[in-house]
């Protein structure tokens, strides 16, 4: 009895730790989400917009929508809570480079047009469905 005891109380000091750090079934959702920004050294019609950031299959896409456009990335490029990737405005490239923090992006947009500008976004609120 002693033995059986014993045993069982080994095994729940040893699972136990290990379910606590187990991580959820749901990943959290990091950086992926669609994003409002502003950029007010931009052009007057790409000053507002929205990023789109989604991870599939480990292979990330990224749009950005502005002045009723929509501007697919090319060349994306993600470390840890950073992302980077080209899109191409009226045939110039831009490289946009955003640091993620909780629902915020921020960083920089830079063309060989219209120099280095100033970018923040912030993640678009999901409204619940009545």
């Amino acid at each position: 009895m002693k033995a059986i005891l014993f045993i069982f109380g080994t095994f729940m000091a040893y699972t136990l730790p290990a379910l606590a750090l187990n991580t959820p079934l749901t990943p959290p959702a990091g950086m992926e989400g669609i994003y409002e920004y502003k950029a007010a050294e931009a052009p007057y019609e790409y000053q507002n917009g929205t990023i789109e950031l989604k991870r599939t299959d480990n292979k990330w896409s990224a749009k950005v929508m502005a002045a009723s456009q929509t501007f697919t990335a090319r060349e994306i490029k993600v470390e840890k809570s950073q992302i980077q990737f080209k899109i191409y405005v009226e045939g110039n490239s831009v490289l946009i480079k955003l640091q993620h923090k909780e629902d915020k992006l921020s960083g920089t947009a830079s063309s060989d047009e219209g120099g280095v500008m100033k970018i923040t976004a912030e993640r678009k609120k999901v409204k619940a469905k009545k």
